[in-house]
C-alpha cells in the first residue's frame, strides 16, 4: 500500500469518526471539534485528489475548506454561542448512547443505498478515492436526520454544516471536484449561512431564553 493510499484511509477514517461523533456529542464545544476534524480530513481528501490527479486547482479548495470549515466557522458559531450567553449543553430527541446506534445505523443505510446506485462504478482507471462515494451518501444521511432529531438550533446549524460536508465529498468523490470559482463560492455561501443562522440562534435565545426549537412550534396571537 502506498504512502497516499494510506494517507487516504487514514481521512477517510478521520472523516467518517468526526462525522458520527457529531451526531452523539452533546456539547457544543465538543460538538465544534469534530466538525472541524471531519473538516480537516475533507480538505485532506480533496489534497490527496489533487495529487493523484495532478490536479492543481484542488490544491486552493484543500486550504479553503480547513480555513472556512475547521477553523472560521467554528470560531464564529462559538462567540455567537458566547455572545448570546446560550448553554453549552445541546438537546436532543435521543440519549447518548441511542444515539450512536441510530448514528451508525442511518450511515450504513447512507453506504447501502450508494452501493445500489449506477454511480458506484469501480473499473480500470477509478480513483483511489472510489470509497468516498458511499461514505458521503452516508454523511449527507447522518446530517439530514442530525437536523431532525436535535432539538436546539445550534445542533441543527451543525447538522446542516455536516450535511454539506457530505455534499461536498460527493462531488470529490463522483466528480473529481468542480470548477474552482463555483467551491469558492459555495464556501462563501456556507460562511454567510452560518453566521445568518448563529444569528438567529442568537435572537431565540434573547426572546425565549433558550436554543430549543420545540418552543418555536406553537402558535402565538
Amino acid at each position: 500500500m502506498t504512502t497516499l493510499s494510506l494517507f487516504s484511509m487514514f481521512m477517510l477514517g478521520l472523516f467518517v469518526a468526526g462525522t458520527l461523533a457529531s451526531f452523539t456529542l452533546m456539547r457544543l464545544p465538543s460538538l465544534l471539534r469534530s466538525y472541524a476534524f471531519s473538516s480537516v480530513a475533507l480538505g485532506g481528501l480533496a489534497l490527496a485528489l489533487a495529487y493523484e490527479k495532478q490536479a492543481i486547482h484542488l490544491i486552493p479548495v484543500a486550504v479553503a475548506v480547513v480555513a472556512v470549515k475547521a477553523l472560521l466557522v467554528p470560531f464564529v458559531i462559538r462567540r455567537m454561542a458566547e455572545r448570546s450567553g446560550a448553554s453549552l449543553r445541546l438537546s436532543s430527541s435521543l440519549r447518548p448512547s441511542a444515539s450512536w446506534f441510530i448514528g451508525g445505523l442511518v450511515f450504513a443505510f447512507g453506504i447501502f443505498l450508494a452501493f445500489r446506485s449506477p454511480l458506484l462504478i469501480v473499473g480500470e482507471g477509478t480513483s483511489q478515492l472510489v470509497e468516498l462515494l458511499p461514505i458521503s451518501v452516508g454523511v449527507i444521511l447522518v446530517g439530514m436526520v442530525m437536523m431532525i432529531l436535535r432539538r436546539d438550533l445550534l445542533s441543527q446549524l451543525i447538522g446542516f454544516l455536516v450535511l454539506e460536508n457530505g455534499i461536498a465529498a460527493f462531488s470529490l468523490s463522483a466528480l473529481g471536484g468542480i470548477p474552482v470559482a463555483i467551491e469558492f463560492g459555495v464556501y462563501s455561501a456556507v460562511l454567510i449561512g452560518a453566521i445568518l443562522m448563529a444569528t438567529l440562534s442568537h435572537r431565540v435565545q434573547e426572546l425565549f431564553g433558550t436554543h430549543d426549537t420545540s418552543h418555536l412550534s406553537k402558535l402565538t396571537d
